[in-house]
């Protein structure tokens, strides 16, 4: 994790300086913190990792349950939010999908951050929202990998990541000599930065391994595309009809269990 004279530096490098009296005050307790004891859900906690975000010159991520937050339609963050069984009020809701939005600003500013994203096929298959929010974020995805910083992979359904298989995760590099970097892990209720040489070193090979796995970037393109082109609205449901087309009245309560 940066020190703090250095995460000052990257603060005002990306614009953010107004942030940075509220970061400082979060980093000791950050580092005093075992990875046990950082909770997700825990906004100072959030805070971090946003400052932190901001500041990679390079973030490699594994996404293998939803797409991150990064390359998120607002339709698609909406629905994710919506269904979160903490019931966000309407307010942080609204709050979440701006910051969202803001954050995702570092893959298109002038020196923007690199990203290397290698998703499994199932996330792009699970219908967030609805197959129209789906087609859209999958339409998304295509013009995010466009970019001339980022690199996207898609590791096919035929192909077991045994790797990866504790989950996805997130590693930031950062533009400070000597400094490894670290790797952000959430789960349901913590999320844990690692940054020991050997826990990062863990992860440098698996995120490898995930590469080698996965399709290359324009075949990967093209299998998302496919995907996209695939979903289908549900057909909705026909009332029943008798032979010569007139409708068959729908059961009573009398002939129901018949």
């Amino acid at each position: 994790m940066p020190p703090d004279e250095d995460l000052v530096r990257l603060l005002e490098l990306y614009e953010a300086a107004e942030d940075t009296d509220e970061l400082l005050a979060i980093l000791p307790v950050a580092r005093k913190r075992t990875p046990s004891e950082a909770a997700a859900t825990d906004p100072e906690q959030f805070n971090l990792y946003i400052g932190l975000e901001a500041g990679a010159t390079q973030i490699e991520s594994y996404d293998a349950l939803v797409l991150m937050g990064l390359v998120q339609t607002a339709d698609y963050a909406d629905a994710i939010l919506r269904g979160a069984i903490q019931h966000f009020p309407e307010a942080e809701v609204r709050r979440r999908l701006r910051l969202r939005k803001r954050r995702q600003e570092l893959l298109t500013v002038e020196s923007p951050t690199n990203l290397w994203l290698v998703v499994s096929q199932q996330v792009l298959e699970v219908q967030v929202g609805g197959p129209d929010i789906m087609r859209g974020q999958l339409a998304h995805l295509l013009d995010v990998a466009k970019l001339p910083n980022v690199v996207l992979q898609v590791i096919p359904r035929d192909v077991v990541p045994y790797s990866a298989l504790h989950g996805p995760f997130t590693m930031m590099t950062f533009p400070i000599p000597d400094d490894a970097g670290l790797v952000y892990v959430e789960t349901r209720v913590r999320g844990l930065f690692f940054e020991q040489p050997d826990e990062l070193q863990e992860y440098r090979q698996v995120m490898n391994h995930l590469r080698v796995q996965a399709r290359p970037p324009k075949e990967s393109c093209r299998l998302i595309d496919q995907i996209r082109k695939g979903i289908r609205r549900p057909l909705a449901a026909a009332s029943p009809r008798r032979r010569g087309g007139s409708p068959v009245a729908p059961p009573t309560l009398a002939n129901a269990s018949s």
